[in-house]
């Protein structure tokens, strides 16, 4: 009798603590909603003979770390870009209520672009449909966001020798939040007051690559080959006549991790990305390196030491094949959210100086345990690019790198989806799991319900 009155006296504690936890702010957190409203505009400047530039948005979404990617409209909608400018309009894009939290990343995806000039109507190719980029969104319920995408067409249109339109955007994104917002008729909009997140000008390149200072730039020999590819000409940003030398170094700058005394990454290859060339392979030779070695002897270890065309390159890209842990229990394979590891930035390289990339790895934030006890592996990196530099490689490809200029200096992360920028990573008190070939982070209703 006894024991059945304390099975029963449990069962009603068990059910009061999971009352309060429901009813708990903390618990109600996930289910509240913010106002979200998105806006196009365009503040560009008269292009000569062009009197439209009509774009059709198909969709708008937005990516947090905890929900992925979430559609915020499905409905085609098309915006004179010149239109707005002339009558310096905003233009509703969305007005949706999203759940709140921080969002990381917006997208547009662009169907269609036509542009109109004195001779009619044309359809501008576009290096691609998707425009995604990093931005901070922050949504609170009882709440108004905004997210404005201000399209800068004179800068977004180029124009081929044979007279076709090619359409890479640049826009300038500026989010608020708790801002006021004012919804006229014909879908108008006024945003002010709240407070500015992010105000950051992003381009698209002739691979579709999105980013800071990533753009076609004005007076470049533009064409389509007869494959429907953009291409550049005499006017690249890389020459191809002369050719520089690039180093590329790979170390590490991480804290010490309890138990762990070895994480060995496998790169299989480097390569580097222009406007002109697209990627150019730096090395595809697989070769492993031990961060925590690399750490404790604070040593630079060469990646690659080659002879590049001379110009400008914006992107690196490691491809990882995986990464192999070792602690007190043994060597275990972490979990990479992608194996494709791609950062912005600027290496320039010119005749006869040497350019150098060394990409950081900060082993702390980037290794991550899941609640039983299996390794993920999402890579945050301090990028560092010179021109002009001095190097000695030393004995066991020991790196040494000196003076110079510095183009970039930025950090680096990648979330639980694979998606890489600058403020992205996944946060050191996040609860994760590896279901299947996914990750996932359990929300505190997850974890109750669990």
């Amino acid at each position: 009798m006894k024991q059945e009155k304390k099975f029963i006296g449990l069962i009603f504690a068990l059910l009061v603590i999971s009352l309060i936890a429901a009813c708990s702010p903390q618990a109600q957190q996930s289910t509240q909603k913010g106002r979200a409203v998105f806006a196009i505009t365009d503040a560009a400047a008269d292009m000569q003979s062009v009197t439209s530039v009509k774009v059709t948005v198909e969709s708008i979404k937005v990516h947090s770390a905890a929900e992925g990617w979430t559609t915020v409209s499905s409905s085609s909608k098309t915006y004179d870009l010149l239109e707005l400018k002339g009558k310096s309009e905003t233009a509703l894009l969305a007005d949706a209520q999203l759940k709140q939290g921080t969002y990381d990343q917006l997208r547009l995806d662009i169907s269609k672009v036509v542009v109109t000039d004195a001779n009619g109507t044309h359809e501008a190719k576009l290096p691609s449909g998707e425009l995604k980029i990093n931005g901070k969104l922050v949504v609170e319920a009882n709440s108004t966001s905004t997210a404005t995408f201000d399209f800068i067409a004179d800068e977004s249109l180029h124009v081929t020798g044979n007279g076709k339109y090619i359409m890479a955007p640049v826009v300038q994104l500026e989010t608020r939040e708790d801002a006021d917002v004012s919804v006229r008729s014909g879908n108008k909009v006024q945003i002010s007051g709240g407070k500015v997140d992010t105000n950051v000008k992003v381009g698209m390149d002739i691979n579709g690559n999105v980013g800071v200072g990533v753009k076609i730039s004005s007076n470049a020999d533009i064409s389509i080959d007869t494959l429907g590819k953009i291409k550049l000409g005499s006017q690249d940003m890389v020459s191809g006549e002369s050719k520089g030398r690039a180093v590329f170094a790979i170390t590490d700058a991480a804290a010490n991790m309890e138990s762990v005394s070895s994480v060995k990454v496998n790169v299989n290859s480097v390569k580097v990305h222009s406007e002109s060339e697209g990627w150019v392979t730096v090395s595809s030779t697989p070769k492993t390196y031990d961060l925590l070695k690399l750490d404790a002897e604070n040593k630079n270890e060469l990646l690659a030491d080659i002879q590049l065309d001379e110009g400008t390159y914006n992107q690196f890209r490691l491809d990882i094949s995986n990464v192999v842990i070792t602690d007190a229990n043994g060597t275990h394979e972490a979990k990479l959210p992608s194996n494709e590891l791609k950062l912005n930035g600027e290496l320039r390289v010119q005749a006869n100086s040497t350019a150098t990339v060394v990409f950081d790895f900060v082993v702390n934030e980037s290794l991550h345990v899941t609640g039983n006890g299996k390794y993920i592996m999402a890579p945050v990196i301090q990028l560092e690019t010179r021109e002009y530099a001095s190097v000695k490689i030393k004995s066991s490809n020991k790196v040494e790198i000196n003076g110079g200029r510095i183009k970039t200096n930025s950090k680096i992360g990648m979330d639980i989806d694979g998606n890489v920028g600058e403020g992205l990573k996944i946060r050191e008190d996040s609860r994760l799991s590896v279901k299947g070939e996914k990750i996932t982070e359990e929300s505190e209703f997850d974890l109750m319900v669990g």
